[in-house]
């Protein structure tokens, strides 16, 4: 009968009757450990958007916000996310399947003014690139969303006539 479970993919040993063996010592820090991390475990990355000093931000090497150690975000990933959002609020964008999204103009409101705080709050810290891409971008978006506000309910202007 023994044999029988032995075939299933596990084994057990009976260790009753030996010399016991000391239980591994119990952890002495929590399951998640903090910032530093302690001996053998290995560091927690930073958090994002740390920096060594506030005037190198947006300004490391490699341009655009400069690339983290394996290719990650950058600056201008997060600006182009909340300007795709902002398309996509303003029905500008078209989904996989040819058709186009229903204008949600709060969305679009939200993701435009985000970008409007992102300029504010980065005046100074970024690079020509990242400045024009933000700007440029702002300008237009906000132009795309005057025009839908001010679009005559219940259709588009053709030609100069209101449907």
């Amino acid at each position: 009968m023994p044999e029988e479970k032995e075939d299933k993919g596990f084994k057990v040993i009976d260790r009753r009757g030996q010399e016991p063996t000391p239980p591994p010592p119990a952890p002495q820090t929590p399951e998640v450990p903090p910032a530093g991390a302690s001996e053998g475990n290995p560091p927690s990355p930073p958090p994002i958007g740390n920096r060594e000093s506030p005037a190198t931000e947006g300004k490391l090497p490699g341009g655009a916000g400069g690339p983290s150690a394996v290719g990650g975000p950058r600056f201008l990933d997060l600006v182009q996310s909340l300007q795709m959002g902002a398309m996509v609020g303003l029905g500008l964008l078209q989904g996989p399947d040819g058709k186009r999204p229903p204008v949600d103009l709060p969305a679009a409101k939200d993701a435009i003014d985000l970008l409007g705080i992102l300029q504010e709050k980065t005046k100074g810290n970024l690079t020509k690139e990242e400045e024009e891409v933000l700007r440029e971008g702002l300008y237009h978006l906000r132009m795309g969303y005057m025009a839908m506000i001010n679009a005559p309910p219940g259709g588009r202007i053709q030609g100069g006539e209101q449907r």
